[in-house]
């Protein structure tokens, strides 16, 4: 019998609904050959906040944000206005790859409890550009990590996997800022990005051992971003290349099947998934502009970013929706009481959910933290988080004189469509959420 391996494509930002379209367009043969041979095509939920940091994170520890600690891109220090980037060294629970390779250390979660005695023998993974996962920790296989990954030696382990990445050119990411002063370059640069990416997966496929394969792209996120409107409209100067990015990914899909087929005699366990989904963006929307307007936002226009924040403050926001009141206590310029906590809460839902843009609702939920959070770093989580409704992207910042406005974008994420293509053997049997992913991993390997 062969041994069990598993290989996971992520495509992040790829949502259900753009795959059955560009399927039933004709663009997406390979991954409409593939699902014609039992594999299924899901619509799934991302986390809340459905930010790539987090909804990896979510995704690789098989927890909620709770348990191992992310929360978005940025965070406060405790009892500060100050920033910092959480890292993968700020992550509290294990990763999929640390519990079936023994390499959990002193990290614990609810997904290690449940799984963790079933693995008596490790196995080895092989981990390519899963964001949030700078820099590289010592595992049982191979890591190279996505974004944020400032230095490409200290996110790769071991060492010999940073020399090949080297050799071929390998980057974890693109310049995305060649995508507002120079689009025809930002697409050669795509195409460059992704082709080394691939090459890195042909490699590590061929020639290491291993039971668990994570291969994520990140390209579609950064395209979708910046030329989500032009996925459509025709006469769109880059729905060429849109289109045409779409065709060069179904077949880079349906090589990595291909392979993996080979490689499995058609034994393995094959998989596809997305940490969120996208939409076209109509508007940003300025949340702390929409505070201070409303008396619940003060600021210090000497200081900078965060740190602005001065009482008579009642709530401050972060990206993505997070939601903050300024507890007495919890930060220096702290103005919220335990016995107003209530009142304030109250208030910044009115004044969210009054909020709309030519007669739409802007928020479609608010969410309080004890819905959405349990764990010992649930505490250090928002006090609310917002849904918006497609179309509005919700932003944090200061410096902005009216609520709505227009930024770089054309594209945001939505919560409600990732997407995963599974094995018709391992459907789910409710909707999917990005948090089971891992356990549909681990009860391919322990069954």
């Amino acid at each position: 019998m062969r041994k069990k391996r598993c290989l996971a494509v992520g495509l992040d930002g790829v949502s259900r609904g753009l795959v059955a379209r560009f399927m039933d367009m004709g663009l997406m043969p390979q991954v409409k050959e593939i699902l014609s041979g039992g594999f299924s095509l899901h619509e799934m939920d991302a986390s809340i906040p459905d930010v790539s940091s987090t909804s990896w994170a979510s995704f690789l520890t098989g927890t909620n944000p709770g348990e191992h600690g992310i929360y978005g891109f940025m965070d406060l220090k405790p009892n500060a206005y100050s920033m910092y980037f959480p890292s993968y060294t700020h992550m509290a629970a294990p990763s999929i790859w640390d519990i079936i390779g023994g390499t959990a250390g002193d990290k614990k979660s609810t997904l290690l409890d449940r799984y963790g005695s079933r693995f008596t023998e490790p196995l080895r993974s092989i981990i390519m550009n899963i964001p949030e996962t700078y820099p590289a920790a010592p595992m049982n296989g191979i890591l190279t990590a996505g974004f944020v990954c400032i230095d490409l030696e200290k996110g790769t382990y071991p060492a010999t996997a940073y020399d090949y990445l080297k050799s071929i050119g390998y980057r974890s990411d693109v310049d995305s800022t060649k995508a507002v002063t120079d689009p025809d370059a930002f697409f050669e640069e795509v195409d460059f990005v992704l082709d080394r990416r691939v090459q890195a997966f042909d490699h590590y496929m061929k020639s290491q051992p291993w039971d668990l394969f994570i291969a994520v792209i990140t390209e579609t996120d950064r395209l979708h971003h910046f030329f989500f409107d032009a996925a459509f409209d025709e006469s769109h100067k880059y729905h060429g290349r849109f289109i045409d990015f779409y065709r060069k990914l179904d077949g880079i899909i349906g090589r990595l099947f291909a392979r993996f087929h080979d490689l499995t005699g058609g034994e393995g366990f094959f998989m596809t998934m997305s940490d969120h989904g996208f939409t076209e963006l109509k508007k940003e929307v300025y949340i702390n502009t929409l505070f201070q307007k409303e008396g619940l936002l003060h600021l210090d226009e000497t200081k900078e970013y965060f740190e602005q924040i001065k009482a008579p403050t009642k709530a401050f926001a972060m990206e993505p929706a997070r939601i903050y009141l300024n507890h007495e206590g919890r930060y220096p310029e702290g103005a919220v009481g335990a016995d107003e906590v209530r009142g304030v809460t109250d208030q910044v839902k009115r004044v969210l959910a009054a909020l709309t843009y030519e007669g739409e609702n802007v928020i479609k939920r608010i969410y309080d933290n004890d819905e959405l959070y349990s764990g010992e770093a649930a505490n250090r989580g928002p006090d609310m988080v917002c849904l918006a409704n497609d179309g509005f992207d919700l932003k944090s910042a200061f410096k902005k004189t009216e609520v709505f406005g227009n930024g770089r974008f054309t594209g945001m994420h939505t919560r409600h469509d990732a997407h995963s293509i599974l094995p018709d053997s391992a459907a789910p049997e409710k909707r999917l959420h990005i948090e089971s992913l891992s356990a549909i991993i681990l009860d391919y390997f322990s069954s």
